[in-house]
């Protein structure tokens, strides 16, 4: 059943002041365990997958594991989790060939570092005492020191920027060699800020996007100053995106708004290129500005499983826009069935209404399930009119 589970979250989905002359610490390389050295190393085929880079075997996850659900990071929203990865890996694309590379998660920089870097820069005063005990010490913090105060709407806030960081190596197979092609650096960024009122409680206010993408550039620039002085960063090409994350409670991502690729030694950024990405729950009024036989197309399709199906619980939609159109809307219907007959005959339905109902130029998911468990998901490509059905066990 969790396998199940992942393949059906992925669908879903388809639906993360400068250092001085002192050397930052240096990241330590993962090594391979001596299980993994006596594996033999597979080259997966992407013919299952093909919006996705490729893989490898064994598969090597991130010493940074697990960071992201840790205190260290500002990223709570569930969804925004797995679609930074998915983001940053589709951005990637611009610059590193998914028919040459292969993915592998971040195997340089380490948790402690990446802790390091999630940190608030330290005071003077903290600083000043941090050197007494070690006089090599860099301060690496990106996101600015409790003393540093910005203003939002009247209230003083001391900002935290930046809510996580995500390393992916792009790499070659070059005999029994495994080659570093390129980096891409996830700087997810953080506009719920929050203070403390007269009763001490704390409270949210939205930094403005566009401030927030300029502060984003900022710190990506530290990044790149941080990283080209390490010996594995030194002369590999590094792609930064910069991600917008949602607040704790919405049940729809955040969105990529920004992306650059630094050349291999090079180490200033130059010019930033706008990714123009959005997420909307339907029915929302901005999503039908850009589409607008949208709501039209998913009132109908709801009425449809009503008349058929009056106990079914609620459908919900989220449309996925790149560049004001729509590419992928991914739909989840909530029923309860008594029988496999039923169950049979629902998604014979929603088969035959997929293609009836939605326009042939996007994407569709659709997620059948109930409270406690997820019955199957209907996919219809962009352009076709074959929907495909993956059923999950019906006992």
């Amino acid at each position: 059943m969790k396998r199940i589970y992942v393949l059906m979250v992925s669908f879903l989905c388809s639906l993360v002041v400068l250092i001085g002359c002192s050397a930052p610490p240096v990241p330590p390389v993962q090594e391979n365990t001596t299980e993994e050295e006596m594996l033999t190393k597979q080259l997966l085929s992407n013919e299952a997958t093909s919006e996705y880079y490729r893989t490898m075997l064994p598969y090597k996850t991130s010493p940074t594991r697990g960071l992201v659900y840790s205190r260290y990071s500002k990223m709570k929203n569930r969804y925004d989790i797995d679609t930074f990865d998915l983001a940053l890996m589709r951005e990637s694309q611009s610059y590193f060939d998914p028919k040459e590379v292969y993915f592998q998660e971040g195997q340089i920089l380490t948790k402690p570092i990446v802790q390091q870097l999630l940190a608030k820069k330290m005071t003077a005063v903290e600083l000043e005492k941090e050197l007494e005990l070690d006089p090599d010490y860099v301060d690496i913090g990106l996101n600015p020191a409790n003393d540093e105060i910005i203003n939002i709407d009247g209230i003083d806030v001391n900002p935290v920027y930046l809510a996580y960081l995500l390393e992916q190596n792009y790499v070659v197979q070059s005999e029994d060699e495994t080659v570093l092609e390129g980096v891409t650096i996830g700087l997810a960024l953080n506009p719920y800020q929050t203070w403390k009122n007269e009763l001490r409680y704390d409270q949210t206010i939205v930094l403005d996007e566009n401030t927030l993408i300029e502060k984003g550039k900022e710190i990506a620039q530290r990044v790149i100053d941080i990283l080209r002085t390490q010996e594995q960063f030194e002369t590999v090409p590094i792609m930064i995106g910069l991600y917008i994350v949602q607040e704790e409670s919405a049940v729809t991502p955040g969105h990529m708004v920004a992306k650059t690729l630094v050349g291999e030694k090079n180490s200033q950024i130059k010019n930033w290129e706008k990714v123009n990405e959005k997420y909307y729950l339907l029915p929302d009024n901005n999503a039908l500005a850009f589409d607008s036989n949208l709501s039209n197309q998913f009132s109908a399709f709801k009425q449809v499983i009503k008349e058929y199906y009056p106990h079914y619980y609620g459908i919900i939609g989220i449309a996925h826009f790149m560049d004001d159109k729509l590419t992928n809307l991914e739909i989840t219907v909530n029923i309860d069935f008594y029988g496999l007959a039923e169950k049979l005959s629902f998604h014979q339905l929603l088969a035959q209404l997929i293609p009836e109902s939605f326009s042939p130029e996007y994407n569709i998911d659709v997620v059948i399930r109930s409270s406690e468990e997820i019955y199957g998901v209907l996919k219809r490509p962009a352009n076709e009119r074959e929907v495909t059905l993956k059923l999950t066990s019906w006992e």
